[in-house]
Formats: C-alpha cells, sequence, structure tokens
C-alpha cells in the first residue's frame, strides 16, 4: 500500500498528458507576455486545452478554448492543471479540484511562488517535462472548519483576528475534548503543511514538511510569555472558544473572510478536508525550495 504522504508517480513512464486546464494569474499583464508560448507549446504537444470562461475576461485569445466551470477532470494521469501565477494562483487552483485527484503544477508568475515547480525563465523546458509527465504527484491535507454561521475548507489556513473594534482576543481553545489554555493575543493561525511558509511563517509557527500530515497552532502577538505554537495530529479536533465578553473575531479562510466569531460562540477545526494534489519534479524538493525561496544560500 501507498502511503499518502509520499510522491506519487500517477503517470506511467513514457505516456503524456492528454488535457490540460490553465488558469493563469489574477493580474493578466503578469502572464499576458508569455501566453502565446504557452499556446504554442500546448498545441504542439497535441493536448486538448480547456480554460474556464473566468479566463477569457482576461484574455480574450483563449475564447477558442473556452470549456464550463464544471468541467469534469480526471485523476488517472491524463490530465493536468496548469497554472501561471504565484501562491495564490496554486491555492485557488488546488481548492478548486480537492477531492478529484488532478494534479496541479505551477509556474511562477508571482513573487515568492514556492508552491511552483517551475521558474518563468525556465517556463518552455519545464512545461514540456510536465506534458511528457515527468513529474510526481503530493498528496496534501486540507482544513475542515465548522461553527454556528457555516462550514469552509481551507487548503492553507485558517485565522481568527480580532475585529477592528476590539483590542485584543481572548481564544479558549481545547483539543479532543481537553481544554488546553486561554490566551489573550490578536487572533490564531491554523495552518496546513502547505500554509506552514505563508500567514503561520510570520506569525512565528513552524515550517511543516509537506510529507507530514499534521496541523499547526500559532499565536499573533500573544500577551503571554509562554505563548507557543503548538503541532496537533491529523486525528485530532481543535476547538478554539471566543472567551472575550465583548468582541467578534473574524474568521478568514485562506485570507479570505468567511464570517465572525461572537463571543461565547466556538469553531471547529480539523484535518478532515479532502487531500490536494500538487505536482513536483523531483529536484524541486520541498527543502530545495526553502532554502531558495527563504534561506541565504
Amino acid at each position: 500500500m501507498t502511503e499518502p504522504n509520499r510522491p506519487i508517480p500517477i503517470v506511467p513512464a513514457g505516456t503524456g498528458v492528454e488535457r490540460v486546464l490553465l488558469l493563469t494569474h489574477r493580474a493578466p499583464e503578469h502572464t499576458s507576455g508569455a501566453l502565446d508560448t504557452v499556446l504554442a507549446i500546448l498545441e504542439e504537444s497535441g493536448v486538448d486545452v480547456l480554460v474556464p470562461p473566468v479566463e477569457v475576461a482576461k484574455h480574450p485569445r483563449l475564447e477558442q478554448y473556452v470549456s464550463s466551470e464544471t468541467v469534469t477532470l480526471r485523476s488517472e494521469g491524463e490530465d493536468l492543471i496548469v497554472v501561471l501565477g504565484g501562491d495564490g494562483s496554486m491555492l485557488r487552483a488546488l481548492a478548486r479540484e480537492a477531492g478529484a485527484g488532478t494534479p496541479v503544477i505551477g509556474v511562477n508568475f508571482g513573487r515568492v511562488g514556492f508552491l511552483c515547480s517551475v521558474e518563468r525563465d525556465d517556463l518552455e523546458h519545464g512545461l514540456r517535462r510536465a506534458l511528457r509527465g515527468e513529474y510526481s504527484v503530493l498528496a496534501l491535507p486540507s482544513l475542515t472548519v465548522d461553527w454556528s454561521d457555516g462550514s469552509v475548507r481551507a487548503v492553507n489556513d485558517l485565522a481568527l483576528v480580532r475585529s477592528g473594534e476590539t483590542r485584543i482576543a481572548d481564544l479558549s481553545f481545547a483539543i479532543d475534548g481537553e481544554k488546553v489554555a486561554t490566551v489573550r493575543c490578536d487572533g490564531v493561525v491554523c495552518s496546513t503543511p502547505v500554509g506552514s511558509t505563508a500567514y503561520n511563517l510570520a506569525a512565528g509557527g513552524p515550517t511543516v514538511s509537506w510529507r507530514v500530515r499534521c496541523f499547526v497552532l500559532s499565536f499573533l502577538a500573544g500577551h503571554h510569555l509562554d505563548t507557543r505554537p503548538l503541532v496537533i495530529a491529523p486525528e485530532e479536533q481543535l476547538v478554539v472558544t471566543n472567551s472575550a465578553i465583548w468582541g467578534d473575531c473574524d474568521v478568514l479562510a485562506d485570507g479570505s473572510k468567511v464570517g465572525s466569531l461572537a463571543p461565547g460562540r466556538q469553531i471547529t477545526v480539523g484535518l478532515g478536508g479532502s487531500d490536494v494534489h500538487l505536482a513536483i519534479f523531483p529536484e524541486a524538493s520541498f527543502f530545495r525550495r526553502y532554502r531558495e525561496k527563504f534561506g541565504r544560500g
């Protein structure tokens, strides 16, 4: 049985991709100059190119490739999602196909591009390799979040942040029914391994290798000397309660506000979301990216 956290080669050697869903950066000016080259390579390789209608609004020349927003992609290796963008574009693509099993590979047109396997100056070579199926796939976990206002999924992170009128948040947290602490802070971040290099890293939380199935609780501007991040097992459930007398906390999933947590209310976070599938080249390992993107040589 294959271990879920190890790179899983899902494309047989010598077998190329048959169909590509192409997604681009929110700002069309970042990718418009490279789009002709990308389309030429895709057409030369004989793959079917699909784009959702939103891409045509950014790049009218993609109209001939337009498909339904609900196009069904396959996970057996015939299909691949190619993203021209940065980490934000990659997260949206991963969230879009969570559970479907379709791998996502990125060409970095953003600032950091930690999730991208191809740099823009290696676009032609990297894209041709991807279309030949010369990649492996990592199955990465996502979060499920439930509270009185509903449920959401987060690929990167879930954050509870004091609202604008609140000077400080009082947040109590428990794991599997066992109260751990009440913390005065500006908020907390619950991060997947994918998100550990984003908001969590800025908050002083640990970087987590993509091969580890867990999630991390870190604190924003904690008003306690002993406030430390916590690594939580995949089968454990985290419950965070707004223990303040007054003042809501904003609920943000992958950076977007999705609701508020009123005093006395609680929110449950677990690693129960569908896996997302990141396509990587063997040499573009997690720790190589970590060194190149965040290190000093």
